[in-house]
């Protein structure tokens, strides 16, 4: 049972210390959710897309309700709480994203209300972590992206953003939301390529990073190059270049239903360790 104080309020900086300890917990699992907690504290703005369950001191789990909506390590209790929280406001979220069955019991009180605006539902997405250390290089030829190579990045994103979510990023602004979104990963060096002449045939991102846990988004091979074995070799080549220029840790999830990718990522060197769930609006 919840001790008093336990109802869903915003987090409060009083709450920021123990909230991150409980994020820590899980940082693999939590990465995405983590990487925008310390960026909305550093911004003062904790309380704009997160709330806690529990006490201040001590809570029971975290909601991050942004342009995702995911309970971070949460207890069953504080997860119906959540659900009866967000289903009580406007839903604003893109996306439901989290542990399997964390999500499996917060959808059923979303349902009734956001069922009908849902594009798909992935509920197996085994989340990867890379093993041991990595082979030699398998000469793909990846390097880190530079800010000038916006114009050749910038397609390559699309053609991802447009084949893995399923909806185009150019739609409702014509794209200056999600070019700004590249351009930043490219100053940051958290996007990898390989080029041919001057055309991205195989782009990655490490597209969250929290505490010593790299999280890698967007991997996209151009479609005449595949089955080819070019997303094997980068990928090899992608985990210690993220060691090196970012966190130790390298990690991703992937649709269980993605087998040539799933290919890619066993011969690369990654090993499941969790499944996830995303439910796309």
């Amino acid at each position: 049972m919840f001790r008093r104080g336990a109802r869903v309020r915003p987090l409060r900086p009083s709450a920021w210390n123990p909230s991150l300890a409980l994020a820590r917990r899980d940082r693999v699992v939590n990465a995405l959710g983590g990487a925008r907690l310390v960026e909305l504290a550093r911004a003062g703005a904790l309380g704009r897309e997160f709330q806690i369950a529990g006490e201040d001191h001590d809570p029971e789990g975290i909601l991050w309700d942004g342009v995702n909506l995911s309970p971070m390590s949460a207890s069953e209790e504080a997860i119906d709480l959540f659900g009866r929280y967000v289903v009580a406001r406007p839903r604003r979220a893109s996306s439901v994203v989290g542990p399997r069955a964390a999500v499996e019991q917060l959808w059923p009180h979303l349902e009734p209300l956001w069922g009908a605006e849902v594009r798909e539902h992935r509920w197996s997405q085994p989340l990867l972590m890379a093993r041991g250390e990595a082979g030699a290089p398998m000469g793909a030829g990846l390097r880190a992206a530079v800010p000038s190579q916006i114009d050749r990045v910038f397609p390559a994103s699309v053609a991802m953003f447009r084949e893995e979510v399923g909806a185009d990023p150019l739609r409702d602004d014509g794209g200056r939301g999600y070019r700004a979104r590249v351009t930043e990963l490219l100053h940051q060096q958290r996007t990898y390529v390989v080029l041919e002449g001057t055309e991205v045939v195989f782009k990655a991102d490490v597209g969250a990073l929290f505490e010593d846990v790299a999280q890698i988004h967007g991997v996209w091979v151009k479609p005449s190059h595949r089955s080819r074995g070019l997303g094997r070799a980068a990928m090899a080549e992608l985990v210690p270049l993220v060691r090196r220029d970012h966190a130790p840790h390298v990690s991703l999830y992937v649709n269980d239903y993605n087998e040539p990718a799933r290919r890619a990522y066993a011969a690369a060197g990654f090993e499941q360790v969790a499944e996830l769930s995303t439910i796309l609006f």
